[in-house]
């Protein structure tokens, strides 16, 4: 099965609960936490799907590979295909909406996290940790912190994909700003979202994480650490830089809403001495 036809499958399993695929909350709840939903919530998540897989090492059904934000679940169901279920791990901070994922169905360690815990996993655990729409939300302390846990429980050599806003979303929020009349709802919100865009954007520019605080949809989102933020590639590069052998950053509007990094861990260097002979070998 190539990905056209599993993402086909998935898309038929909206439809049809007789696949043995996981099933779908509501349309409301869909939205409520991914913007999206259906049809649409899962074109997305394949796109990103798609990103990550091609940005790691060949998965096999021995990889384990982490959710980060896991929510109802709509991207690690694509990962079933790659990587057996008892490699799977997703955590959220909302109890509920890992409730609704284990109800209908979605395969994978599900576990509930604080917003500034531990993560309950060993160093070097997981071949892949990706994260969407999680540092387009959260704090530049929560940020700091989870770039560090993240990286902590990456194995050397693993790959680590997350998305983030960028400037293009500042200057959406400074030309709302400038916008006088007939704005509608969302124009009203993002022209509100920072007290001096101007300021926003160059701060951005600067490499500094920027952040703008609004409670979330559930009570465990709270605006101390949940918000709206942009976290330039120089802010990623101070706070890993040193655990990571490649850092790149990505933002392609006709790709992706967001922007997305994909990070490279270190490896001791002897595994890198033979990762570079079995390279040369190999080309």
């Amino acid at each position: 099965m190539n990905d056209q036809q599993w993402f086909e499958k998935i898309l038929s399993s909206l439809h049809d609960s007789n696949l043995g695929l996981p099933g779908f909350p509501s349309a409301y709840l869909q939205e409520v936490f991914v913007g999206r939903s259906n049809e649409k919530a899962l074109e997305e998540a394949f796109t990103f799907y798609k990103i990550v897989k091609n940005s790691s090492f060949p998965l096999t059904r021995d990889s384990r590979v982490l959710d980060f934000g896991v929510g109802w679940g709509r991207i690690i169901r694509f990962f079933t295909r790659e990587v057996d279920p008892g490699g799977l791990y997703g955590v959220d901070v909302d109890g509920d909406i890992l409730d609704e994922a284990k109800s209908i169905g979605v395969k994978g360690q599900l576990g509930l996290i604080g917003k500034s815990d531990r993560l309950e996993f060993p160093d070097d655990y997981f071949d892949v940790v990706y994260a969407f729409s999680v540092f387009s939300h959260i704090s530049k302390d929560s940020a700091s912190h989870w770039l560090g846990e993240l990286m902590r429980v990456l194995k050397p050599g693993g790959t680590l994909v997350l998305t983030t806003t960028t400037d293009r979303f500042l200057n959406l929020c400074l030309a709302c700003s400038l916008k006088t009349e007939g704005r509608n709802s969302y124009e009203e919100n993002y022209a509100r979202m920072f007290a001096d865009p101007v300021l926003a954007r160059e701060r951005y520019r600067k490499g500094e994480h920027v952040y703008a605080a609004a409670s979330g949809n559930a009570a465990v989102l709270d605006a101390d650490s949940y918000g709206w933020a942009a976290m330039p590639p120089a802010f990623v590069k101070r706070e890993i830089g040193r655990v990571a052998r490649s850092i790149r950053f990505f933002d392609e509007p006709d790709l992706l809403e967001q922007g997305f990094f994909i990070v490279r861990k270190k490896q001791p260097l002897p595994a890198r001495i033979l990762r570079k002979f079995r390279d040369a070998i190999s080309g």
